[in-house]
């Protein structure tokens, strides 16, 4: 395992991180919370120092998956990096599922913060991130409001860094937060990037880097597209969103991915598409950490297979970067 340097807040952290969505259940289908402690003690054994999480990580109600990672990190809490993030909750709707709310609120960010210290058993958070508003809303998310209660909370030594996750393509979130990023208000954003999702290489590294940024890449399996695991007949969990995409879609993305599957074996230690997925992302020097999904300790196994092979050369990166330049629309669903 090798470790980098979270951007300018100077915490070196593991190129392989662990997120933990999947732990919460949901879409991921079911989960069981003493394997999911397993395997943050698993990831640990193999020198992983990330571990990502958030309140709607959850099935119904808030919560599940950090309540998980507090249990994990009793009497191990001095080994991790650990992020949250705010924003974001699960409302019950009185049926199966759940309702997104959202609430960036000054109020919001104590509360939140405050509930996320209890559940994951700590006194501080290596990272909070404000967690991927919705786009053109007005009144919905303030920057310069969030981002003064989080700088607050900074100095008062509830967090160490400042941290921002969106989505890249939806709306014009560079535009608005690259003041912040270019002020050191920022200290890390969380984005997805992927074989499948290059967009960010063109349009955020080079900040990033100019600013010296931490970068936690997440979705940098293109949410399963890039897994090499099913078919356009699936399978697909409850709730999976490819499922509900017409067969064609499916399979003119699958026909994307294979075309990386020149990469296999092309490096010592990379032996399947997932495994170059995640080594492409970490080959990039601005990228910090990866942080794929694992429920059990098969899955993390799988993840982080390739974690100790050389980064892919420039010239197979070029190679990949033409490839990627042929198409002309980045987003995975839809």
């Amino acid at each position: 395992m090798r470790y980098k340097r979270l951007g300018k807040t100077g915490i070196k952290v593991s190129e392989y991180g662990l997120g933990t969505w999947a732990m919460g259940g949901g879409a991921y289908g079911i989960t069981d919370d003493d394997e999911s402690i397993r395997t943050i003690h698993r990831a640990q054994e193999r020198g992983i120092t990330f571990l990502d999480t958030a309140p709607m990580y959850s099935d119904k109600v808030d919560g599940r998956s950090e309540t998980v990672c507090g249990r994990a990190l009793r009497g191990r809490r001095d080994k991790w990096i650990l992020s949250t993030k705010f924003g974001r909750s699960l409302t019950p709707d009185g049926s199966a599922k759940s309702t997104i709310v959202e609430d960036y609120s000054n109020k919001r960010i104590m509360e939140s913060t405050e509930t996320s210290l209890d559940r994951l058993q700590t006194d501080y958070l290596d990272v909070l991130f404000v967690h991927t508003p919705t786009p053109d809303q007005p009144g919905l998310f303030n920057p310069e409001e969030a981002f003064s209660t989080m700088t607050r909370l900074k100095t008062q030594g509830k967090i160490r860094a400042v941290g921002f996750s969106f989505h890249l393509y939806a709306g014009s979130w560079i535009e608005q937060i690259e003041p912040f990023l270019r002020s050191g208000v920022i200290d890390v954003v969380q984005v997805g990037i992927s074989l499948m999702l290059p967009e960010p290489i063109d349009n955020l590294l080079p900040i990033i880097k100019e600013t010296d940024t931490g970068f936690v890449a997440r979705e940098s399996l293109a949410n399963g597209f890039l897994t090499d695991s099913f078919t356009i007949e699936g399978p697909f969990n409850a709730g999976d969103p490819k499922a509900n995409l017409p067969k064609g879609k499916i399979q003119e993305k699958l026909d994307k991915a294979n075309q990386f599957k020149f990469l296999l074996n092309l490096s010592p230690g990379i032996s399947s598409l997932p495994e170059a997925a995640l080594h492409w992302t970490v080959s990039m020097p601005e990228v910090s950490t990866v942080i794929p999904g694992a429920k059990n300790i098969e899955e993390l196994e799988q993840c982080i297979r390739g974690a100790d092979a050389e980064p892919f050369e420039q010239a197979t990166m070029n190679e990949i970067r033409d490839i990627q330049n042929t198409w002309g629309d980045w987003k995975i669903y839809g």
